[in-house]
């Protein structure tokens, strides 16, 4: 093997714990194989506790009033236990490590009625932030694989500033907004505020569909469609296929 293909070895078993498992050695000196995955774990944890804080910045703001913060998660019995079965940047660890800091934030008291809206948001940007991998390629556009677009109860994008400022969230931002969370293959990560043409074609974009099948899903001409996919495809929200039609 060459020496790039010794080291991606190395890289998938730090960082796979199923492969850890089905080969307790792996690509390992022998008798290095606890140390090694001693130090996965070790390099997991600080890798999902960085994100972690990144994400839920907002929340953290309510520490003394809820007296818990999201990147606890990450010294808790039950992560340790996440830390035995994880794919370190994979979809479903992101999903898991969120879930377990979003339940842990929802039970502590609640600073405002748009407490539990505030962490759908953050959860949505964890998911940016802590996963790595790509949508499976398929001849139809597909979505990104940590791309998704949630309706939210309140005005995200004029509630987030306020927040930040430590200013008080009146009643009149209680009204909907539907923000697109996703992240490029270069790691750029973008929250947009979409339109209800954009957010039907990107629930309609299921990588079993053609072009003209989700523009008659989402009810918009095809032209409209494939420039929205376009847009989408540039923020990473969208994979499409260099020969889709």
């Amino acid at each position: 093997m060459s020496d790039r293909a010794v080291q991606d070895e190395v890289i998938r078993y730090l960082a796979d714990a199923k492969v850890r498992a089905q080969k307790p050695q792996g690509p390992i000196c022998a008798g290095e194989a606890a140390k090694a995955s001693q130090f996965a774990h070790f390099l997991a944890r600080r890798y999902y506790r960085d994100r972690l804080a990144r994400s839920f910045r907002y929340s953290h703001r309510f520490r003394r009033q809820t007296g818990r913060i999201a990147e606890e998660v990450a010294d808790v019995k039950e992560f340790d236990l996440f830390l035995s079965q994880c794919v370190m940047g994979s979809l479903e660890s992101a999903q898991q490590v969120g879930g377990m800091a979003r339940a842990r934030l929802c039970a502590a008291p609640e600073p405002g009625p748009w407490w539990h809206e505030l962490l759908e948001y953050e959860y949505a940007y964890f998911l940016q932030t802590a996963t790595t991998e790509r949508g499976v390629a398929t001849d139809r556009p597909s979505r990104g694989a940590s791309a998704l677009c949630r309706r939210f109860a309140w005005a995200m994008p004029e509630m987030l500033p306020l927040l930040r400022a430590g200013e008080p969230i009146g009643s009149d931002l209680r009204r909907e907004s539907a923000l697109l969370f996703s992240r490029t293959y270069a790691g750029r990560l973008f929250v947009v505020q979409v339109d209800a043409i954009a957010e039907s074609i990107f629930h309609a974009t299921d990588g079993a569909s053609t072009v003209d099948e989700i523009a008659a899903a989402a009810g918009v001409s095809v032209e409209q469609a494939r420039e929205t996919l376009q847009t989408l495809s540039g923020i990473g929200a969208v994979i499409i296929p260099d020969d889709a039609s």
